[in-house]
């Protein structure tokens, strides 16, 4: 009985930190349940996308016939190549294998 009431507690939890949002991208109501901590970031992301979209219509505003998607996967790459860019950027392997070099070498100098 103690483990129910463990579970009802821990899912009464989940339902207190999550919040239902409806976000508005490119015209289309979107409703999401979100955690509560990362509800602005959901909501910047709905500027972005509409953005983003609304730059590929401008862009390319006739696509061919049964593409009414394209505009929206174009966007979706655009974000994807973003977050890749992104990622390289934060990996400091290489940077910290190129530190270690040089400072080998300086120590071998001095």
């Amino acid at each position: 009985m103690a483990r129910m009431e463990k579970e009802d507690t821990t899912q009464e939890r989940r339902r207190k930190e999550m919040q239902s949002i409806t976000l508005l991208v490119d015209g289309i109501a979107i409703p999401i349940d979100v955690p509560r901590s990362e509800e602005p970031y959901y909501r910047r992301a709905q500027h972005t996308i509409s953005a983003l979209v609304k730059k590929y219509r401008a862009a390319y505003p006739q696509p061919a016939e049964g593409d009414e998607q394209l505009h929206w996967l174009m966007a979706a790459v655009d974000i994807a190549v973003q977050c890749e860019v992104l990622k390289e950027s934060q990996d400091t392997t290489e940077l910290l294998k190129r530190l270690s070099e040089v400072s080998n070498l300086l120590e071998r100098e001095l």
